[in-house]
């Protein structure tokens, strides 16, 4: 999976005369972490989802297509306004079912006792808004509860390709520790760190420790890292899972907790911080299964037409600088305003993995009731 990396380089030259001679000192310039200047925005379009399958007439069939989900938070929304199914032969049982197969993955399960046809075609219609606001609203300091580290410990220990564990992320771990005053200032280093020190590479497929040993990754493999040190550090982080629109190419960033602002997104390989742009949409996993007699059958690949509802260009215009970012590199991240958020934010308290796999909770239209905030005890 590729992500989209941009990097804009400048140098400084000074000029100093000294006994007579010219020496040119070439130093690179610090660059910034900038904020968008537009408060929130918001894309919304149709999308279409389209499967065929081979069936045999009479006999059963059966099809798990994953479910795309809302989601709200701090900075970030993905709210599914309508949902409808076509089908060529209508389901005799249609259910919602969820599985950690690779990834946590909701699914729709159709159902056909015996169709008297030998394809069915089905077909979703989706309406989607996202959104992405400019100011995150974070005073979480470090260490952490126990009782915040117990809630999320499945997110703060060691898993496939992250390794919080490595004992080479110490001394660059404890570093940050001592230099951050605040978890939000920690997490800031910890992109810094992996932006300043791993070469993005496309089509490597490193876990978090051979990613710090080689330094070199792509958008998956930098996330990995980045989440990794961020556990260390004892912060609660996730990978999220992602499709940039109107392309087939996959993406990976990551997902941290803050106490008082929930889950927030940081794009490694795109220099988003604490937030996602409007460029993608986050996913589950796109494959989906057949059944034919006994056996589920995978297969692979992008289903998705997208089409933007009106005109839209997202304005990522900076603003002002925030703070300083890594060397030779502009990052664009939200202003952080050092206090709770206000109850007109939207804060999940849920990281996306337990939204996916929470049956409880409906993958379409969200209504944004206090009920639906659910809140550390």
């Amino acid at each position: 999976m590729n992500g989209m990396r941009i990097c804009f380089k400048s140098m400084l030259v000074i000029l100093l005369l000294i006994t007579g001679s010219v020496i040119v000192i070439i130093t690179p310039i610090l660059a910034a972490t900038q904020g968008f200047a537009k408060k929130k925005n918001t894309r919304k379009m149709n999308i279409v989802r389209e499967y065929e399958i081979p069936v045999k007439k009479g006999k059963s069939a059966g099809m798990k297509i994953p479910a795309m989900m809302s989601f709200w938070g701090a900075t970030n929304q993905q709210v599914i306004l309508s949902s409808k199914f076509s089908y060529n032969v209508k389901p005799d049982k249609i259910t919602v079912t969820a599985d950690n197969l690779g990834m946590p993955r909701r699914n729709y399960v159709l159902r056909w006792n015996a169709p008297d046809v030998s394809k069915i075609t089905v077909k979703q219609e989706l309406l989607v808004e996202i959104s992405c606001n400019n100011t995150l609203y974070t005073a979480a300091k470090l260490p952490y509860s126990e009782e915040i580290l117990k809630r999320f410990a499945f997110s703060l220990g060691k898993e496939k390709n992250i390794d919080p564990e490595d004992k080479n992320l110490e001394p660059v771990c404890q570093n940050i520790i001592k230099k951050a005053k605040r978890a939000e200032e920690a997490v800031e280093l910890v992109c810094d760190w992996v932006n300043d020190n791993i070469e993005f590479t496309s089509g490597t497929d490193y876990g978090s420790a051979e990613t710090f040993t080689t330094r070199k990754g792509n958008c998956n493999t930098m996330s990995r890292l980045a989440c990794a040190m961020v556990r260390k550090i004892g912060i609660p982080a996730d990978i999220v899972k992602a499709k940039f629109i109107k392309t087939n190419n996959g993406h990976g960033y990551i997902e941290v907790y803050f106490p008082d602002a929930g889950w927030v997104f940081y794009d490694l390989s795109n220099w988003n911080r604490g937030f996602k742009s409007l460029d993608c949409l986050m996913a589950t996993g796109w494959a989906f299964r057949q059944k034919t007699d006994s056996n589920w059958k995978w297969h692979d690949g992008y289903f998705l037409k997208e089409k933007d509802v009106g005109f839209y260009q997202e304005r990522l215009v900076p603003k002002a600088k925030l703070r300083s970012g890594p060397k030779e590199m502009d990052v664009l991240g939200v202003k952080v305003v050092r206090k709770k958020p206000g109850k007109s934010v939207k804060v999940r308290h849920l990281p996306l993995r337990e939204v996916i796999m929470n049956l409880l909770l409906p993958p379409g239209e969200r209504k944004y009731v206090k009920t639906e905030i659910i809140e550390d005890k």
